[in-house]
């Protein structure tokens, strides 16, 4: 039989870790929400920012911690290893955002993933004279974009908006969005639509492809003539020809 002071202890001391315990799980951060989730996907969803680090065009992207600190030598190699990266200082469009376990997913241009075919490009019907698919095929071109995710600890906080982009701002540039604004506008306009699609044509000059397509892998000078390229294989490959400082050929493979 326990003494009545050794059992009146005990009570004591169970009493006061429940406290302990209860307090702690009051001071620790609540989980998003579906609410906090609608609000971030609504400020971010479609948001234009433009890059303050290289982003590798692959299914990996940029992983940041939740103080915005990332590996700067892995990101490097990782970029180099995709054969071709978005540049800093371009402006790219976030076109999704989800929300995995302790992850928080910001798409970038589409994302670094090729594109998988449609349902009905899967089925073929036909007879005698061979199978044809119902739908015809789409083309598939090698992605452009990438991702910027938060790695957060054990689960995703309750953030704010305005919290997730200050995590962000140490890799992305939130403040340059109406300087890309008057930017364009300052293009002769038969240059706008080609800048807005990060695409060179021919008679930009060479600032104005640098701001549109960042700067090249490699560059090829013969006499008046000099080629930009973009991208490595099995990628893309961009060639940009400049005659005089002018864009006279812009050729992909």
């Amino acid at each position: 039989m326990v003494p009545a002071h050794l059992f009146s202890a005990s009570i004591s001391c169970i009493f006061c870790c429940l406290c302990v315990a209860v307090s702690l799980r009051a001071d620790a951060p609540s989980a998003l929400d579906a609410d906090g989730r609608i609000k971030i996907i609504r400020t971010l969803g479609s948001e234009y920012v433009a890059l303050k680090v290289p982003l590798p065009i692959n299914k990996n992207g940029l992983t940041i911690n939740s103080k915005g600190e990332f590996d700067w030598k892995k990101n490097e190699e990782s970029s180099i290893t995709a054969g071709q990266f978005i540049a800093p200082g371009i402006t790219v469009q976030f076109t999704n955002v989800t929300f995995t376990g302790n992850k928080m997913m910001f798409e970038v241009n589409g994302g670094g993933k090729k594109k998988k075919k449609r349902f009905l490009e899967r089925i073929q019907i036909g007879g005698g004279g061979g199978m044809t698919p119902v739908a015809s095929p789409t083309a598939q071109a090698p992605p452009e974009g990438s991702y910027v995710s938060i790695q957060f600890d054990k689960h995703i906080p309750n953030l704010t908006p305005e919290e997730v982009k200050d995590i962000l701002s140490n890799v992305l540039d939130f403040s340059k969005k109406s300087a890309t604004k008057s930017f364009i506008e300052s293009i002769p306009d038969e240059f706008q639509e080609a800048v807005k699609n990060k695409q060179a044509v021919v008679g930009m000059d060479r600032d104005l492809v640098l701001a549109t397509l960042g700067r090249p892998i490699r560059k090829i000078r013969e006499g008046e003539m000099e080629d930009w390229i973009y991208g490595e294989r099995p990628h893309k490959i961009i060639f940009v020809t400049f005659h005089h400082g002018k864009v006279v050929s812009v050729k992909e493979y």
